[in-house]
């Protein structure tokens, strides 16, 4: 009798045993197989919603093509991950005047998973970093910069859920990044810590999480120079993938153990990426995945051309906020007798008379013996012809208003051994001025540049104090400017340059032209500019030209 108890029971555990087995065997090939993650991502947006238009070239990239090349790819794999690096903001009209609004919603259409606070992401205040992640349906990354007796609204790490993958995702900022590229009332509010500490530590959190926590991939979306994210690359193995931003992209993927660039590589370990600005390019990475290591990547940056046609959807988003922005800003205020030069790679690099103008009209409005203009500001040119506020956004997208001060001799002659210090390259910090010439060598080590320096045309006396007019930007040590914080009588004026230069406009048509205030010398290289002009002792007016505002 016992026996016979028994058997059904013995026959329903080999059952059991059989099946579970099956089930063992059917998920073991399974667990282990290659799985593919496709990242799509994008840099250095800058507000530029719309086409990109080049001097004689073909229009590129819009957020509508865009669209059209991510949903291009969905139609391929089920594991797309679309992820920013950040700096939506600023750049273009539409920026300037919505202020990010029209890019969130067309990345919401477009369905972003995250992005990366870059440092213009702060440019006004918390508070509206606040309302751009309540508009975002995808959280906003900032995992090294936390508040002080504030919450910020960006998250340090999210996860999510693509195809049968979990996905950790970071966003770093770069230690260049912070305190110079940052509003400055922003920085008293924000501490900022170690990204590669930071992503180290947060890598291991996300990889040792339990059950829906636990993840299969770390990926990392910076906001850093590109030497930085090489060190994030070889002193964080726990980070699958870097997807970098705020400098120029470049093709392909870098290991840390590579001096160059490659497009597809076995077994690569830590890979990183950089696809490039302005929706110029759409990256995308293609990751094999086998037991929570990469064992294939590949990249490729897949180009936005006029042949992509747009999706219909994010352009009409994108179309009706241009409508709105074209009929608040669209009325010709004034025009321009001449071209005013103020391409990025050209007002960063050298004087020029849109710098000039903007210089001298700084100055005369304080009435100060010296004015300076980073160049980093200035955004774009203004052609010969008529000028409307969308140009003047444009040109000057930043609210930073201005401030006066007093300097020493010595402090004026850092600060342009600053501005010089970074040639040849294309750097923000780079001086337009007015009041004062200066002569410098470029073949020189930086801090040791500068020949000579004139102020209303007598020599720099370094223990004299000059009246200085700059914006808050610099007064408080933005690009490296910390000579700032040492000067006297600070008066924040609060009249940004954008309205200086508005006002211009409208009252007589501008002119400028080049004067020799900045002047190269060395052995190997010409002089810049026609000869030097003497400098007036009265800061002049460049908008005042007779004849018509019309």
């Amino acid at each position: 009798m016992k026996n016979s108890h028994n058997a059904p029971l013995s026959r329903l555990a080999l059952l059991c045993a059989f099946v579970t087995g099956l089930l063992w065997l059917s998920a073991g090939p399974e667990s282990s197989a290659e799985q593919t993650l496709t990242i799509l991502h994008t840099s250095e947006h800058h507000g530029q919603a719309l086409p990109l238009e080049q001097r004689g070239q073909p229009a590129v990239g819009g957020m509508a093509r865009r669209a059209t090349l991510i949903a291009a790819v969905r139609r391929e794999t089920d594991a797309v991950l679309l992820v920013d690096s950040g700096d939506i903001l600023i750049g273009t009209p539409l920026s300037s005047f919505f202020r990010g609004e029209p890019d969130i919603q067309a990345m919401n259409l477009m369905g972003y998973q995250a992005m990366a606070a870059g440092n213009h992401e702060f440019d006004f205040g918390l508070d509206h970093l606040r309302r751009l992640q309540d508009l975002a349906q995808f959280p906003i990354l900032c995992s090294n910069v936390v508040g002080h007796g504030t919450t910020l609204a960006c998250r340090p790490s999210a996860v999510v859920r693509v195809g049968t993958l979990s996905i950790g995702l970071l966003g770093l900022l770069g230690r260049r990044n912070f305190p110079d590229t940052f509003n400055r009332e922003v920085v008293k509010l924000l501490e900022f810590r170690d990204p590669v500490e930071t992503g180290r530590t947060l890598a291991r959190q996300l990889r040792a999480g339990s059950g829906a926590d636990r993840v299969d991939v770390v990926v990392a979306v910076t906001h850093q120079e590109s030497e930085e994210d090489l060190t994030l690359l070889a002193q964080v193995p726990e980070i699958d993938a870097i997807i970098g931003g705020h400098t120029p992209g470049f093709d392909g993927l870098r290991t840390a153990g590579a001096s160059s660039p490659v497009e597809a590589l076995a077994n690569p370990g830590p890979v990183f990426v950089k696809t490039h600005r302005q929706g110029r390019t759409l990256g995308r990475l293609d990751l094999d995945i086998s037991e929570k290591k990469v064992v294939q990547a590949k990249a490729r940056n897949l180009p936005m051309t006029e042949e992509v046609v747009p999706d219909p959807a994010v352009h009409a988003l994108i179309e009706d906020y241009a409508k709105k922005l074209e009929s608040q800003t669209a009325t010709v205020i004034g025009r321009s007798l001449v071209t005013l030069e103020g391409e990025s790679s050209v007002i960063r690099t050298r004087e020029t008379n849109l710098g000039n103008l903007l210089a001298d009209l700084l100055r005369a409005e304080f009435g100060t013996e010296v004015a300076l203009v980073n160049g980093g500001q200035i955004r774009d040119s203004i052609p010969a012809g008529p000028v409307d506020v969308k140009r003047v956004l444009r040109v000057l997208p930043f609210n930073s208003p201005t401030v006066t001060l007093t300097m020493t001799g010595e402090q004026l002659a850092l600060a342009l051994e600053n501005s010089v210090s970074k040639l040849p390259g294309t750097d923000g910090r780079f001086l337009q001025v007015s009041g004062l010439a200066l002569t410098y060598d470029p073949s020189s080590p930086p801090g040791s540049r500068v020949r000579e320096i004139t102020v209303g045309g007598r020599p720099l006396e370094a223990a004299r104090s000059y009246s200085v007019a700059t914006d808050v930007f610099l007064a408080d040590g933005g690009d490296g400017y910390s000579m700032f914080a040492r000067a006297r009588d600070r008066v924040e004026r609060q009249i940004p340059m954008r309205d200086l230069l508005l006002e211009a406009v409208r009252a007589k048509p501008l002119t400028a032209s080049l004067s020799g205030r900045i002047r190269v010398v060395g052995p190997s290289l010409e002089a810049s500019g026609p000869p030097e002009q003497s400098q007036p002792g009265k800061p002049p007016h460049p908008s005042a030209h007779p004849g018509s505002t019309h």
